[in-house]
């Protein structure tokens, strides 16, 4: 049987050599193929899933088993969707490998004894996995998963890795070094196994989780051994440390006085003093503080590389230090005594907005830390007129013309008026265009529809209009109030009206509400409004409702009925048919031309004594 498969192996590397031979091979679902060029590419190409495999020095297992000293390269095509297990162990001359978008999986084992490994490198369309420089990651970047064994003594591990997987670094024997950056926070099982120039790594504060043989250990059929004079660099009640003392590695505890941080940068912002300083491999945080009178005060706690102190004044100096801190907020750094200083200097303010509003144009700008307020300036023909002190950040300027052009800067004062800060000298620029004004309130009045209206700076009036039955805007009314009563109006018609605004030439200088506002008029109820004896009857007054054509006078006794007395399109009448002595009680209503009334009536009435 051996003889065979020696002779096979013979006959397919012949076959091999001419570059002509494609070999079909049956996998778990579909099929693929593969072949192999006289450069030592294979290619394997089609669908489904190549094998998992038993580790094994026997021909029939991997199809490319018997010539895989010949294979240099590995280009896997798109289809394939899994990599099992020792599918490309052992290809001592094996240098890179390819792997298409298709691929969900790949065997942890598959690089084993593949010395000669520089490159693997990944589709970018791949939905599971990565490369960067040749190294396999998750897609996330957060697990490296094989770090080739031709690269380099060292390697920087990305701050995105948060997890080093099973047999990541298995098999370097270049690798002399390795220091995991804080991100890391777990080591799979034999991570850095049969590593034997690995003698040297130190380990974060933040490494939690240590599987077993994940550092300084050979891979033995008999048991592992450990590496030779590995040591472990770490920090006193850490994993590292637990981690050393359970596998008898040295342990060499590392100061937890990290290297003192400096202050690189002070500016002065639009929020304060802004302060930023290098970062400090192995501290959690940092701690700043401030110069008083009495030494230094912690001002804040933070793990990040910047902050601003907007606790400042205009032409304050302030002096800050900083030091490291750990999770517990204990320092485990020294700090710069003397401290880095910074005389803070108000930036100049900028104008953010222009609007033309009801009220003028309104100005905002951008808050300024350390300032008592601002001063607002408009441009003159002889140049910058102080126009307003104030601590907010917005103002409205009404004392604006239709269509004038107003130019506007800003700068910072003190609380006794004086300037701290620089202004932009060509200012911001803006055209008071005045907004089209807006019908507030409808209001049926005895006088008719009372309209109201918002206030417009910078205008000399308004013109009201009222739409018309073809449904066009006709003019009917311009005023310089804001107000007014249209008494052209009849009972139960809805009236709609616009209006816009207007200059001393009657020019509109708005626009308007296409829609309008629109009410019923409904009239008034009419009220009496005296009653007095006269030789001929009692005579009714009455005030004048808007929009009707007349009134409906009626009489009552007492506990007797409303009766009719009068129509009348006047607004009093003398009622002689009224009963001398006795005690008589009026109302009124409104009525149109047809003598439907057109509006309610007081119940009660007005009552007088006919003498």
């Amino acid at each position: 049987m051996k003889t065979i498969k020696r002779t096979l192996v013979l006959l397919l590397s012949l076959v091999l050599a001419s570059n002509i031979c494609i070999f079909t091979v049956s996998a778990k679902s579909k099929s693929y193929t593969w072949n192999i060029d006289k450069n030592g590419t294979l290619y394997i190409n089609g669908s489904g899933i190549i094998n998992e495999y038993e580790e094994s020095y026997d021909e029939d297992e991997i199809p490319w088993f018997g010539v895989r000293s010949k294979i240099k390269k590995v280009v896997v095509g798109n289809g394939i969707t899994e990599i099992g297990n020792y599918a490309f162990w052992d290809c001592a001359n094996l240098e890179s490998i390819e792997i298409p978008a298709s691929v969900t999986y790949i065997g942890v084992f598959n690089f084993l004894l593949d010395t000669n490994l520089k490159r693997i490198n990944v589709d970018g369309n791949n939905k599971h996995y990565s490369s960067v420089d040749g190294v396999l990651f998750s897609k996330d970047k957060k697990s490296i998963i094989k770090y080739p064994n031709k690269k380099q003594n060292t390697y920087s591990i990305p701050n995105t890795v948060t997890n080093i997987s099973s047999y990541a670094f298995r098999d370097d024997t270049n690798l002399e070094y390795i220091s995991l950056p804080k991100n890391v926070t777990s080591v799979d099982y034999g991570a850095f196994i049969d590593c034997p120039n690995l003698i040297k790594v130190t380990l974060p504060r933040e490494l939690t989780d240590i599987a077993s043989d994940a550092f300084g250990y050979l891979f033995r059929m008999g048991g592992n051994v450990s590496v030779n004079g590995f040591k472990i660099y770490g920090y006193k009640g850490t994993a590292a440390e637990t981690y050393a003392k359970n596998n008898s590695f040295k342990f060499v505890a590392l100061s937890n006085d990290l290297p003192t941080p400096s202050i690189s940068s002070l500016k002065n912002t639009t929020g304060g003093i802004k302060l930023a300083w290098k970062k400090v491999d192995g501290a959690y945080g940092y701690r700043i503080y401030q110069k008083t009178s009495n030494g230094w005060k912690r001002i804040k706690d933070t793990t990040a590389t910047s902050f601003t102190d907007s606790a400042v004044s205009a032409n304050q100096t302030k002096t800050y230090t900083i030091r490291c801190i750990d999770k517990k907020g204990k320092t485990v750094s020294g700090f710069n005594s003397k401290g880095w200083s910074k005389k803070y200097t108000a930036t100049t303010p900028k104008i953010t907005k222009l609007t033309n509003t009801s009220k003028g144009v309104s100005v905002t700008w951008n808050k300024i830390t350390g300032v008592y307020g601002y001063r607002l300036y408009q441009k003159t023909s002889n140049g910058w007129k102080r126009i307003k002190d104030t601590t907010a950040t917005s103002y409205t300027d009404s004392a604006v013309s239709a269509n004038q052009t107003k130019t506007y800067t800003i700068r910072c004062i003190d609380k006794k008026g004086k300037t701290v800060s620089g202004f932009y000298s060509k200012g911001w620029s803006k055209k008071y265009t005045p907004v089209a004004p807006t019908i507030s309130k409808l209001e049926n009045t005895t006088g008719g529809i009372k309209l109201s209206w918002n206030k417009i700076a910078g205008v000399y009036g308004y013109r009201l209009y009222y739409k018309t039955s073809s449904g066009g805007w006709k003019r009917f009314k311009d005023t310089t109030a804001t107000s007014f009563t249209d008494s052209g109006v009849s009972p139960n018609r809805t009236e709609t009206y616009t209006i816009r605004c207007i200059d001393k030439n009657g020019k509109t200088v708005s626009g308007y509400n296409s829609k309008g506002w629109s009410k019923k008029y409904t009239a008034a109820t009419p009220k009496i409004t005296k009653l007095t004896n006269r030789s001929k009857g009692v005579s009714v007054t009455w005030n004048k409702i808007a929009g009707v054509y007349g009134y409906r006078l009626y009489r009552k006794y007492d506990r007797g009925s409303w009766t009719k007395v009068k129509d009348t399109t006047s607004t009093s009448f003398t009622d002689s048919g009224a009963k001398k002595g006795k005690k008589v009680t009026y109302t009124v209503r409104c009525i149109d031309r047809k003598g439907k009334t057109v509006s309610g009536f007081n119940s009660k009435g007005w009552s007088i004594t006919r003498k």
